[in-house]
């Protein structure tokens, strides 16, 4: 069993060491998860063609929609989890472990059974059209069954971060990148299984990465937390405080489920499955991106919550300016690879050949304009998740998902066509940037306050 050495760094270790030592591996942990995932893309528009990555692309809403679900336990837990650890409450800590687990058994379950037999019918309602409905049941229909995989491997490997071990977390996300890039190359080009195989891929990888989850905590001996039988039966007030926690992940993903499904709607409204194609492949490199600043945030949520639950709120600023200002660094650096790069990022998935690269060589482009103003939202958003106030977590999620892009999305491509849709973006982003950045600094000013209280 570990010694706990690790938690108590959190409250004393420097900060930049502590945001280096817990974001990279966060930060490598999700490059790897985005890269499998653009690698995905790219074998099944080279296998499979731009049909494939369409119905691949339509999956990827219900996808976020059920994430949320999974998100909400996972970071709520792992919230609960780091405040718990700062407060010296083993025991708590260990309950909340136990209810992540539960109820990532029973949400899957529940959701398995509810939406295979219905498949083609819900995958209507997210935009697939006849053409390519076959395919994207194909591949859905497989990664629902085996969404526990990605639930255990995921969402508890969160609680493995949070208490302290990110190390670790960072290799399960590493060895089931590996496994999925590998068994896609296999399934795909060898045995030619189509995206029914990538959809294999995916959830064999998932089910190593559980493996590695349950190992880490059954039998490691490095775990500071201990998986106990009695702390898997529910127990509501546990499961209040984590929702309550987790409910700005709830909300993000919700609103990131509908505005993706709006995006594409209004896609194969203007533009047809070529449209949608265009889509499957900026969404995959908007996201290989921008995770690296989820990444971070992420990493630096434990010590966001372990410090705010000891109330060094000195660490606790200073932690968030610092943040604040690498993942605007990141986005920064993301933007310039995407405007030097774009043609031949969709050459790498469609082909030299493709009558699709120019479109969406112009559509990339417009889509990450505005692009180095995200990372301030996403890291406030974490930060306030982190110190347990969803309430402006939510509403600075809502900023750009609910009320700016959506109603742009809906708007402009009456007066723009397709050019409409990508435009709605930075349009939308560069509004949320500038709110946000009244909250940060708002923040700022409570946090220094804070310090003056306790030092008094």
């Amino acid at each position: 069993m570990g010694s706990g050495e690790h938690v108590r760094e959190l409250g004393e270790l420097n900060i930049l060491r502590l945001i280096f030592k817990y974001s990279t591996p966060s930060i490598f942990s999700t490059v790897i998860d985005a890269t499998y995932n653009l690698v995905d893309r790219v074998f099944v528009g080279r296998a499979c063609g731009e049909d494939a990555l369409a119905a691949v692309t339509v999956c990827f809403s219900p996808a976020l929609l059920f994430l949320a679900i999974g998100m909400t336990i996972g970071h709520g837990s792992s919230t609960m989890v780091s405040i718990m650890l700062g407060k010296k409450n083993r025991a708590a800590a260990e309950r909340y472990l136990g209810q992540a687990v539960f109820l990532f058994f029973v949400f899957t379950f529940l959701l398995a059974v509810a939406i295979i037999p219905n498949i083609e019918f819900f995958l209507r309602l997210f935009g697939a059209t006849d053409k390519i409905l076959p395919m994207a049941s194909q591949y859905y229909s497989v990664i629902l069954g085996g969404m526990i995989f990605e639930k255990i491997s995921y969402g508890i490997n969160n609680l493995i971060r949070a208490e302290g071990r990110p190390v670790f977390s960072m290799s399960v996300i590493l060895i089931c990148g590996l496994c999925n890039v590998v068994l896609d190359y296999v399934f795909l080009f060898h045995f030619g299984w189509g995206v029914r195989g990538a959809a294999i891929a995916t959830v064999v990888s998932q089910a190593v990465g559980s493996c590695l989850v349950v190992y880490f905590y059954m039998f490691s001996g490095k775990n500071f937390l201990r998986l106990r039988w009695e702390n898997l039966k529910p127990r509501w007030e546990y499961f209040k405080n984590m929702v309550a926690a987790g409910s700005p992940s709830l909300v993000i993903q919700t609103l990131a489920a509908l505005s993706t499904t709006l995006f594409i709607l209004q896609a194969k409204k203007f533009g047809a499955e070529g449209a949608i194609a265009v889509i499957g492949v900026s969404s995959a490199v908007s996201v290989f991106l921008y995770l690296p600043v989820v990444g971070l945030s992420m990493g630096a949520q434990p010590i966001f919550g372990y410090n705010w639950g000891a109330g060094n709120f000195d660490r606790v600023r200073e932690a968030f300016v610092k943040v604040v200002l690498s993942s605007s660094s990141l986005c920064l650096a993301g933007f310039v690879i995407v405007e030097i790069f774009a043609g031949r990022i969709y050459e790498l998935f469609l082909g030299e050949g493709s009558h699709l690269v120019s479109m969406g060589e112009t559509a990339i482009r417009v889509l990450v304009l505005m692009f180095p103003l995200i990372g301030a939202n996403i890291s406030a958003s974490g930060y306030f998740q982190a110190t347990k106030r969803p309430k402006f977590s939510i509403f600075v999620t809502m900023l750009r998902q609910l009320i700016f892009l959506a109603p742009l999305l809906i708007i402009l491509p009456h007066y723009m066509g397709l050019d409409g849709v990508w435009w709605s973006f930075p349009i939308a982003d560069f509004a949320a940037f500038s709110l946000t950045l009244i909250f940060i600094l708002g923040e700022m000013k409570k946090l220094a306050k804070k310090v003056r209280a306790r030092d008094l």
